[in-house]
This record gives C-alpha cells, structure tokens and sequence, in this order.
C-alpha cells in the first residue's frame, strides 16, 4: 500500500480526534453526567482521553507516511542520477 493513503488515514484519525472535542459532540453531553460510581469516573476519564490518544496516533501516523513519501523521492532522485 502506497504512503499516501495510510497518510490520508492518519489525517482522518487526527481530525476526528479534534471532533471528539468539540462543544455539542455526543461525547460531551455524556461526560456532564454527574460522577457517582467508580464506573461513571472511569468512563469520564476514558472520554477524557480518548480524543487526545486519536490526534496523537493522527498525526504519528502521518508523519511517519510523510517521512516515507520523502525517502521515496530522495530514492527516486538517487537512482536517476545514478543512471
């Protein structure tokens, strides 16, 4: 599979990430549920995290298909200057 796609992925994965966070989302109108069982505490912290783990996985994910697309090219700019 080419790097572009997988790079595509990472950028969907980061912004849904960032939609997670935003006001109105469903995710927000679950966590202003009042904490009254270790569960409840649990999932805030969960729903709390979630989003950050999806834009920090986003945007590994695309830097390393970046980087790839980049070590491609010099590949390909090695090899005609070789020919």
């Amino acid at each position: 599979m080419s790097p572009v796609p997988k790079m595509i992925a990472g950028i969907i994965v980061f912004l849904v990430g960032i939609y997670w966070y935003l006001p109105g989302s469903w995710v927000n109108q679950f966590v202003h549920l009042t904490v009254s069982s270790t569960f409840q505490a649990f999932m805030v912290v969960f729903f709390g995290l979630f989003g950050l783990a999806l834009i920090l996985l986003g945007l590994v994910i695309a830097w390393i298909e970046f980087e790839d697309l980049k070590w491609e090219r010099r590949e390909k700019a090695a090899a005609a200057k070789k020919k």
